[in-house]
């Protein structure tokens, strides 16, 4: 519960959630699809970067597991912290009253996106000689 709560103080909105993605793909390095290119600069209106030598347009969830979801940055970072805020596992029921969604195919395609990304986690953190 209280990780939840600090999730709340530092993620009020979605605008915390666009400044914080945005430093994390900064940090990453962000490489354009259409030509590679490095260089680029921020577009605040459409919340997306754009490539300086090909003005191609990349998006913060671009490249990740949130590409190609309706679902709001918020929505996915609140959904990862209730799976990683509880060691007994959390159902996709329980994440649809929780977060009120009204459509549980939605709830379920997240938490199968959600749970694949940590068995691939897992995966690299395997014990070698036992």
């Amino acid at each position: 519960m209280k990780n939840i709560l600090k999730f709340n103080e530092r993620f009020p909105d979605e605008k915390s959630c666009i400044e914080f993605f945005k430093y994390k793909r900064l940090k990453e390095g962000v490489v354009f699809k259409k030509c590679k290119g490095l260089d680029h600069y921020w577009l605040h209106a459409k919340n997306m970067f754009q490539c300086k030598s090909c003005s191609f347009r990349t998006s913060l969830k671009s490249g990740t597991v949130m590409e190609n979801s309706n679902l709001t940055l918020k929505e996915w970072l609140t959904a990862i912290t209730f799976f990683t805020a509880t060691k007994q596992g959390f159902s996709a029921l329980e994440l649809q009253r929780q977060m009120g969604f009204s459509r549980y195919q939605t709830v379920f395609n997240l938490c199968h996106k959600i749970r694949t990304l940590m068995g691939k986690r897992d995966a690299e953190y395997k014990l070698e000689d036992m």
